[in-house]
């Protein structure tokens, strides 16, 4: 197995280094760079000083000049540019990306779209203007940089998380039907206002459940979990309007840059992993009919945001908050009807704590790993972001023993490559372990590398 790592902070800890530190990686099993957005960092201020060349402190600097013809011929704004240019630096930048593909690396830029000019007022997934600036500035940025292979989508997706209260509504699923998306819902065959009626059905559901209800239908596979969400042809209509509506938008976003850009370009697309991914309506085998290569997240820890134990704990809480009558136990089956999750030797919240066993990585991430596999021709295709460490996602650690698992789990179910997300963040346990599974082991006594080890978001 392999690993593509991923610089997504700090993009000038790599250019004055970037032969050293590319000597290291490829030493300990790297294969490919995935780098972006594409930005440098404004100098940082001294005491008392606001800006520095008008520019505040620390603020995103892109490392190229736009190109308006782009924009203009997609018929979008030409989004502004700051006065800082730091034209010293860019250079290095392209040097240090012809270098890794000189390598034999595959080479790729993370959210191309960064930077992009002003859109619609509607909705991301759903509204044209949004999708084409965000379209011009990844045609913009992929032309200007023309040793890479393509560029990586973070998303978008729509909201799987039950819990309100959750990093500010981050990924609540009760906020994703706005006015602004009617439309959409009309041009893809969907009634807007029944779903609305259906969404607001399964807020309601989901209050009312209780021990009886679960015993009768929590356990009854697809038809079970239909009569335990009320039987409503409605709600399984909104799930499959939002898997149309993200499907219909990257492929538009495919479609767009194969015509409009000045070469060819690959893309990939970030995606929750399997269990959780069609709830944000990415259906793998869809998106791969289309996508070169996809990335779903890898992400297992507790708390924080995006972790699979962290998401299935909040569920408990929420339900359990939710339903005087439910018990953490009844929580959890819930969470195994919609999602097909049976977290071994779980059985409540106090179990979570420690979810993360032998037993886990043997069978969740091996079947979340077979299930993102199924979906493509190639092995190849299927990238997974991985993060573990001192505090992934603001989340609880994940030792190298965890992600020594994790990595054998997904082995042994056919990967060939992931992501490590991100270099600023890797450890010495981390790098000792991914460096012994994918390459030459890491010796800290004898290299002149040393991960960087920061808690860096």
């Amino acid at each position: 197995m392999n690993v593509w790592m991923d610089v997504m902070r700090d993009l000038e800890h790599l250019l004055d280094d970037y032969e050293r530190l590319f000597d290291a990686w490829e030493a300990g099993g790297v294969s490919g760079l995935v780098v972006g957005s594409m930005n440098f960092n404004a100098p940082k201020l001294v005491p008392g000083q606001r800006t520095v060349a008008g520019v505040t402190d620390r603020t995103p600097i892109p490392t190229f000049d736009l190109n308006p013809d782009v924009y203009r011929r997609l018929g979008v704004e030409v989004p502004s540019s700051p006065q800082e240019r730091l034209i010293e630096k860019r250079p290095q930048v392209d040097d240090m990306l012809t270098a890794a593909k000189e390598r034999g690396w595959s080479v790729w830029i993370f959210r191309p779209y960064s930077g992009e000019g002003k859109g619609g007022n509607g909705h991301q997934i759903t509204d044209e203007a949004t999708r084409m600036a965000r379209c011009a500035r990844m045609i913009d940025t992929l032309e200007h940089y023309p040793m890479v292979d393509g560029g990586i989508m973070d998303g978008p997706e729509w909201g799987y998380e039950i819990a309100q209260h959750h990093l500010n509504r981050r990924s609540y699923i009760f906020d994703d039907l706005p006015e602004s998306v009617s439309e959409k819902c009309t041009e893809l065959g969907f009634d807007y206002a029944a779903l609305v009626s259906a969404k607001d059905r399964l807020y309601q559901c989901l209050h009312a459940l209780t021990p009886s209800r679960l015993e009768l239908y929590a356990s009854g596979g697809l038809l079970g979990a239909f009569r335990l969400l009320g039987g409503d042809p409605d709600l399984m209509a909104w799930f499959e309007f939002r898997v149309k509506a993200v499907t219909d938008y990257v492929r538009n976003v495919r479609e767009c840059l194969t015509a409009e850009a000045n070469r060819p370009v690959k893309l990939g697309l970030g995606m929750r992993s399997a269990a959780f991914a069609p709830l944000c309506g990415s259906d793998f085998a869809q998106i791969a009919e289309f996508m070169d290569i996809l990335l779903p997240k890898h992400y297992f820890w507790n708390r924080g945001f995006d972790g699979m134990v962290g998401t299935v704990y909040r569920y408990v809480e929420t339900l359990t908050d939710w339903n005087a009558g439910l018990g953490d136990t009844e929580a959890l089956a819930v969470v195994n009807a919609l999602f097909g999750l049976e977290l071994p030797l779980v059985t409540g919240r106090s179990d979570l704590e420690d979810a993360l066993t032998v037993e886990f990585f043997e069978e969740v991430v091996t079947r979340e790993t077979r299930r993102a596999l199924a979906a493509v021709d190639d092995p190849n295709r299927i990238v997974p972001w991985v993060d573990t460490g001192r505090s992934p996602h603001d989340g609880d650690p994940m030792s190298p023993g965890h992600l020594r698992q994790l990595m054998r789990a997904a082995e042994s179910a056919g990967l060939k490559h992931f992501l490590y997300h991100h270099h600023s963040n890797l450890t010495a346990g981390e790098w000792a372990v991914i460096s012994e599974m994918c390459g030459e082991k890491w010796d800290p006594l004898k290299s002149d590398y040393s991960p960087p080890d920061e808690l860096v978001m």
